[in-house]
C-alpha cells in the first residue's frame, strides 16, 4: 500500500515536471499563439476515407458549439469531449470519475447505481436516485418524481458531456443544488463515423456496439446497438444491459427535426453490503458464505437482491431560427418498468412519464459587441408510477405477499427566463428567474385509501451572475442564486420491512417539505492550446436538507427534513497541462492533468450540530502523467488519493471508510485512421479499500452490521473500435 507522504510526492513531483516543461517551450507557445490568432477561425472536417487524414484549418483552440455555451455560463461547468475521451466507456461512472466538482462512488460497480453527486446534492440516498437533472439533448430523463435510474445510460451514445453545477442549469429545467447533466447524443451530423467496437475486461467483461450513420440531401440517420454483461468483481454481481438508439433528421432551411427512439434492457444482481473487518479481510463474498448470525439472517444468496428494468423512451426536437431568433420545442414519452429487489422487500413499478420543452432565445442587437439576449424557457411534464410492495421469504427469496399497492402521480411545472447583457466589450451582467410547480399525489389501492396524500411544493429561484472575458477563452464568473427540490416518491412513501417477520411489513407516508438553497459562487476558468484550469469555489446554505437515516440492517432508511440548516462549501479545481511536440525526439509531448475536489459539508445547530454531513470525502485528488509517442500512441500513468478516513455516520463517532491509494494505467493506439485501441488498468497493486457505504445517522453498536461495499482489486479492459 502506498503512503500518504508517496502520494503527496508524486503530486509534487508531476506539477513540478509540468512546470518545467512547459516553461522550456513558452517561446514556441507564443509564436502559435500568434499565428492562430491572425487565422481564419473555421475548422473544416472532411469525411475520413481510406488513406485520407482529417483537415482541419484555423485555430486549434476552436471549442465545440457546446463547449462554447458553457463559456457564456456565470458559474462552474464541465464539458466532456468523448470523441476524444481515451480509456473505457462502458458505464457512466467512468465517463465523470475524473472530473472537478463531481463526486463518483461505485456502488456495486457495472450498470448499477453508483452514487453520483454534485455539491453534496442526493448524497444520503442508498444508492443516489435524485439531486441531478440527467438530460438528452436538453430533453429530460428523470422521472415526473424527480427520480433517475443512472444504470440505463450508455455513455458511448452521447459524443459529449455538459455538465452544468447547481443552478448554473435553470435554463434546463433544473431547480437542484446539484445541476444538470446533458449527454448530447451522437447523430450523422456531429462528425460521428459508423463503427464497430469491443471491449473485453476482467471479471468476464464483454461489451459490443455497432454504429451506423448515412445523409441523403436533407435527410440523416444514426443507429446505434450495444451488449454489454460481466460477472461483477464479486459474487453475486453478474449484470447485462442492452442499448438500441436510432435518431433520424430532417431540415429545410432554418427548420430541422429530430426525432429520437431509445430502447434499454438493463438487468444487475446486488451483492450487498459487509462488515468493516469482512471488506478488508474478504471482500468477494457476500452475507451467507460463512456462519455468523448475520450470514444466516441476511444470506444474499437465498433472498437473491437484484434490479430488472426496462426503459422505451420516444422523443422529438424542432429548431428553427431566423436573423435574431432560435427556438426550440421538444417533447418526449417513456414507459419504465422496473422490478428492484433488495434483500426484504420487493417493489415493482410500472411508470409512463411525459414531457416538453419550449426556449425562445432572441437577441437585441445594439452593435457588434454591446448584445443583449433574452431567453424564456418552459418545462413541463406529467408521469404516473403506480407500485407494488411485496414481502421476500428468507428461505428462498420468494414473494410472500403484497403489502402495498399504490398509485403515484406527479406534475412538475417551471417558467423561466434569463437576460444576459453586455455591459461593456468584456463585462457582461447575467439576470435569470425561475418559477417551479411540483405537484405529488399518493392514492392507496390495497388499505380504503388510509395513505392518501397530496403533496403540493412551490419556489421561486433567482439568479445573478457577472462574467469577465479578459479575452478568448479566458474567464473569470460569480453569481448568487436559489435552487429548490421537492422529494421522490421514494422519499415519500416509506416501506418499513421487518426482517424477522416479514409478513408484518408496511408502508407509511412521510410528510416532507421542499429543500432550498441559497448558494454563492465564484470563479475563473481559462483554454489555451498548452494549459488551461477551472477552479470555482461555492457556499451554500441549505435550508430543510433531505437527511437520510438507515438503520440497524441497512435496509430501512428514513428520509427526514433536518430540523436547522446545512452549510456546503467547496473548492472545485481541474488543471490540464501539454507541452509542444519535441520533447526528447520530434513528435513527442508530455501531458499532466490534476483534479482536486474540497467537500466540506457540516450542520449548523440541531443534533449533528458542527459534524460534517456523512456520504461525501472531505478531500478527493485525482492526477496523471502522459506521454505521447506520437499523435497516435501515447501512455498515460493516474493516481486516486483519498488521504483521510470518512465518517459513515452524521455523528461522527462510529465507522469510517479508510483512506486509500490508487493507481492506474492507460495505452492509447490509433494505427491507422479507421482504428482505436485502448488499454485500461485500474487498482495495480491490488489495495484493499472501501468504494462506498450505506449513509447512518448513528453507527451501529455492533461492528458486524453490514455497513461497507468493497472495491476492485487490480483489473484491466481493453477495447478496439473501428471506423468506415
Amino acid at each position: 500500500m502506498l503512503t500518504q507522504q508517496k502520494a503527496f510526492s508524486f503530486f509534487l513531483f508531476s506539477a513540478l515536471l509540468m512546470t518545467q516543461t512547459t516553461y522550456a517551450s513558452n517561446e514556441e507557445v507564443l509564436k502559435l499563439e500568434k499565428k492562430t490568432t491572425t487565422t481564419k477561425k473555421v475548422i473544416e472536417i472532411e469525411q475520413v476515407k481510406e488513406d485520407e487524414t482529417i483537415t482541419v484549418y484555423g485555430d486549434k483552440n476552436t471549442l465545440d458549439p457546446e463547449q462554447a455555451l458553457l463559456n457564456e455560463v456565470a458559474g462552474g461547468t464541465n464539458f466532456i469531449d468523448l470523441q476524444k475521451f481515451k480509456g473505457s466507456q462502458s458505464s457512466v461512472a467512468k465517463v465523470l470519475i475524473n472530473e472537478p466538482g463531481i463526486i463518483v462512488q461505485e456502488f456495486f460497480g457495472g450498470n448499477d447505481q453508483p452514487r453520483i453527486n454534485i455539491r453534496g446534492s442526493g448524497i444520503q440516498d442508498n444508492p443516489v436516485s435524485r439531486g441531478i437533472q440527467l438530460l438528452y439533448d436538453g430533453l429530460s430523463l428523470n422521472q415526473a418524481d424527480g427520480s433517475f435510474i443512472l444504470g440505463l445510460l450508455d455513455p458511448e451514445q452521447a459524443r459529449s458531456i455538459s455538465v452544468y453545477r447547481g443552478a448554473n442549469a435553470n435554463r434546463y429545467g433544473a431547480t437542484t443544488l446539484g445541476g444538470a447533466i446533458d449527454f448530447s447524443l451522437r447523430n450523422a451530423l456531429n462528425n460521428t463515423r459508423s463503427s464497430a467496437s469491443i471491449e473485453l475486461g476482467s471479471y468476464q467483461l464483454k461489451k459490443l456496439g455497432l454504429r451506423l450513420q448515412n445523409q441523403e440531401k436533407n435527410w440523416d440517420y444514426y443507429l446505434q446497438a450495444s451488449h454489454s454483461q460481466g460477472d461483477g468483481w464479486r459474487d453475486h454481481s453478474e449484470a447485462k444491459r442492452n442499448n438500441l438508439m436510432l435518431n433520424i433528421s430532417w431540415d429545410i432551411k432554418n427548420l430541422t427535426n429530430r426525432t429520437y427512439v431509445n430502447w434499454t434492457n438493463n438487468n444487475f444482481e446486488m451483492p450487498f453490503l459487509l462488515s468493516k473487518e469482512r471488506s478488508i479481510s474478504d471482500p468477494r463474498s457476500v452475507l451467507g458464505d460463512n456462519d455468523s448470525s448475520f450470514d444466516q439472517f441476511m444470506n444474499i444468496r437465498n433472498r437473491d437482491p437484484h434490479r430488472d428494468t426496462q426503459q422505451f423512451r420516444l422523443a422529438n426536437k424542432t429548431l428553427w431560427t431566423t436573423n435574431q431568433t432560435e427556438q426550440s420545442l421538444g417533447f418526449y414519452a417513456e414507459k419504465v418498468d422496473d422490478e428492484f429487489k433488495n434483500p426484504v422487500i420487493q417493489t415493482n413499478t410500472e411508470s409512463t412519464n411525459y414531457g416538453l420543452d419550449y426556449v425562445l432565445n432572441y437577441n437585441a442587437y445594439q452593435d457588434t459587441e454591446l448584445d443583449t439576449d433574452y431567453q424564456l424557457f418552459i418545462s413541463a411534464n406529467k408521469g404516473f408510477l403506480p407500485r407494488e410492495y411485496y414481502s421476500i421469504a428468507p428461505s428462498d427469496g420468494r414473494l410472500l405477499q403484497k403489502f402495498s399497492d399504490v398509485d403515484q402521480n406527479a406534475s412538475n411545472l417551471v417558467i423561466g427566463s434569463q437576460i444576459q447583457h453586455a455591459l461593456t466589450a468584456k463585462l457582461n451582467i447575467v439576470a435569470a428567474l425561475q418559477w417551479v410547480q411540483n405537484e405529488r399525489e399518493i392514492i392507496d389501492k390495497l388499505n380504503a385509501g388510509i395513505l392518501n396524500s397530496t403533496f403540493n411544493y412551490s419556489a421561486l429561484n433567482p439568479k445573478i451572475g457577472i462574467v469577465y472575458n479578459q479575452e478568448d477563452n479566458y474567464r473569470y464568473y460569480a453569481n448568487i442564486s436559489k435552487s429548490s427540490e421537492s422529494p421522490t416518491f421514494w422519499q415519500l412513501a416509506i416501506s418499513s420491512p421487518n426482517p424477522n417477520d416479514p409478513l408484518n411489513a408496511y408502508l407509511q407516508i412521510n410528510d416532507l417539505k421542499m429543500q432550498t438553497a441559497k448558494t454563492f459562487e465564484i470563479g475563473t476558468q481559462r483554454q489555451t492550446p498548452y494549459f488551461s484550469w477551472q477552479a470555482s469555489y461555492y457556499y451554500a446554505q441549505v435550508k430543510d436538507e433531505l437527511i437520510s437515516e438507515v438503520q440497524d440492517f441497512a435496509i430501512d432508511g428514513t428520509t427526514v427534513n433536518y430540523d436547522h440548516d446545512t452549510k456546503h462549501q467547496g473548492i472545485e479545481l481541474g488543471i490540464n497541462a501539454n507541452t509542444v511536440e519535441g520533447v526528447f525526439h520530434k513528435s513527442d509531448y508530455i501531458t499532466f492533468k490534476l483534479i482536486y475536489n474540497w467537500s466540506d459539508f457540516t450542520f449548523d445547530g440541531g443534533r449533528y450540530d458542527k459534524k460534517r454531513i456523512a456520504g461525501v470525502p472531505e478531500h478527493l485528488l485525482y492526477s496523471e502523467v502522459g506521454y505521447g509517442f506520437s499523435e497516435t500512441l501515447s501512455f498515460s500513468f493516474n493516481v486516486r488519493w483519498q488521504p483521510k478516513e470518512t465518517y459513515v455516520d452524521h455523528i461522527n463517532a462510529g465507522l469510517t471508510q479508510d483512506s486509500y491509494t490508487l493507481l492506474g494505467a492507460k495505452l492509447t493506439w490509433q494505427p491507422s485512421a479507421r482504428m482505436n485501441f485502448f488499454i485500461d488498468a485500474q487498482n495495480l497493486t491490488g489495495e484493499t479499500y472501501q468504494t462506498a457505504y450505506v449513509v447512518r445517522g448513528f453507527s451501529a453498536d455492533d461492528p458486524n452490521v453490514p455497513t461497507f461495499i468493497p472495491g476492485p482489486d487490480f483489473n484491466v479492459s481493453a477495447g478496439l473500435t473501428f471506423h468506415w
